[in-house]
C-alpha cells in the first residue's frame, strides 16, 4: 500500500524539476511512495522529457492551471494515505519524508496535527522559510501603515507567527505550500484548494478551513529541505507586473472570502495603496493601469 503521494507541479522548469525528482529517489527510503508530476502547460520540452521518466505518474494539463488547481488535479490520481505537496524548486538532502511521516503519526492525536511542514533552507544552509500567520484585514492594514511615515510609529506589532512548543517542532499559522504534508482523507474532506486562487494564498485558505475543523499546523524542525526560492515562479518574474497583480488579486480574494466583516475597512486602505502605487518608477504607465484595473475587480 502506498503511504504517501508526492505531488509536484512543473511549469517550464524541466531541469529544476528533474533534479527535485532525483533527490526524492536518492534520499527517500523505508516508506512506500509515488511521485505524481503535473505539467502545467509547459513549452520547454518538459512534456516529452517527463513522459519517458520511469516510476512517476505523469499528468499533462493543456494549460497553466495555477498552483492550487494543478495540485487538485494531481490529487485526483493520488493513492497514498498521505499527500506531500512539494515545489519543483526543492531538493531533499536526507530521508525527510519518512521523518515527517513518523513524526506526524506519533504526535497526530496529541497535537491535532492537520498539516505539517519542515524548515526550508537556501543552498548555503541559511533559513529560507516555513510559513507564516494566517492573513487578516487587520494585519494587512497594519502592513500598509508601516509603509506610510505618518502612521509608522503607531503600528501595533503582530503576534508571532510561530509558537515554539518543544524542541524539534513548533506550531505555526500555516505551512507554506512548498512542502505541505496532510492526510489525503482530510484534504478530501476540505475539498482541496479553492480554485478561485490562481497562485498565492491558496495554502492559507486551505489551512484556515482546516483550523476551523479543529486541526493545527506544525513545523517539524528536525529535518530540512532546500528551497531554491521561487525558481518555479521565475517564468513570470520577467513580467513582474503580472506577478504582483496575481499576488495582490489573491490577497484580496482571500480577505474578501475569509474576513468579510472587516473587508470594507481594508478596501479603503487598499485603494489608497493602489493609488500611491501610481507614483512608483518600477512600472510603466500601461502596467500601472493594468494593475489598477485588475485589482478593482476584486472589490
Amino acid at each position: 500500500m502506498i503511504k504517501v503521494s508526492i505531488i509536484i507541479v512543473n511549469y517550464n522548469t524541466l531541469e529544476i524539476t528533474n533534479n527535485c525528482i532525483k533527490s526524492i529517489k536518492k534520499n527517500t527510503q523505508h516508506v512506500d511512495y509515488e511521485i505524481i508530476l503535473v505539467d502545467n502547460g509547459s513549452t520547454d520540452g518538459s512534456v516529452d522529457f517527463f513522459s519517458d521518466v520511469e516510476n512517476i505518474v505523469f499528468i499533462k494539463s493543456p494549460q497553466n492551471l495555477g498552483f492550487g488547481r494543478a495540485n487538485n488535479l494531481g490529487f485526483e490520481s493520488a493513492q497514498g494515505e498521505f499527500l506531500f505537496l512539494l515545489n519543483s524548486d526543492t531538493l531533499l538532502l536526507e530521508n525527510s519524508i519518512k521523518k515527517m511521516i513518523d513524526f506526524f503519526e506519533q504526535k497526530e492525536s496529541q497535537l491535532n496535527i492537520g498539516s505539517l511542514g519542515c524548515v526550508l533552507i537556501d543552498q548555503d544552509g541559511s533559513f529560507n522559510g516555513d510559513g507564516s500567520a494566517i492573513p487578516s484585514c487587520k494585519t494587512e492594514i497594519e502592513n500598509y501603515k508601516q509603509n506610510l511615515p505618518v502612521f509608522k510609529f503607531f503600528v501595533k506589532k503582530d503576534k508571532p507567527a510561530r509558537t515554539f512548543i518543544n524542541e524539534g517542532y513548533y506550531k505555526i499559522g500555516y505551512v507554506i505550500g512548498a512542502d505541505l504534508m496532510m492526510r489525503k482523507s482530510l484534504f478530501t474532506d476540505l475539498g482541496g484548494f479553492d480554485p478561485i486562487f490562481f497562485m498565492y494564498y491558496e495554502e492559507s485558505d486551505l489551512q484556515l478551513r482546516m483550523k476551523q475543523k479543529g486541526y493545527e499546523s506544525y513545523i517539524y524542525s528536525e529535518t530540512k529541505i532546500v528551497h531554491l526560492e521561487d525558481a518555479s515562479g521565475k517564468q513570470i518574474k520577467k513580467y513582474s507586473n503580472k506577478k504582483r497583480t496575481i499576488a495582490h488579486t489573491s490577497k484580496n480574494l482571500f480577505l474578501k472570502k475569509n474576513d468579510t466583516q472587516n473587508f470594507k475597512r481594508y478596501k479603503l486602505w487598499d485603494k489608497l495603496f493602489v493609488f500611491l502605487s501610481k507614483f512608483s518608477t518600477n512600472y510603466t504607465l500601461q502596467e500601472k493601469k493594468e494593475f489598477e484595473s485588475e485589482i478593482r475587480k476584486t472589490y
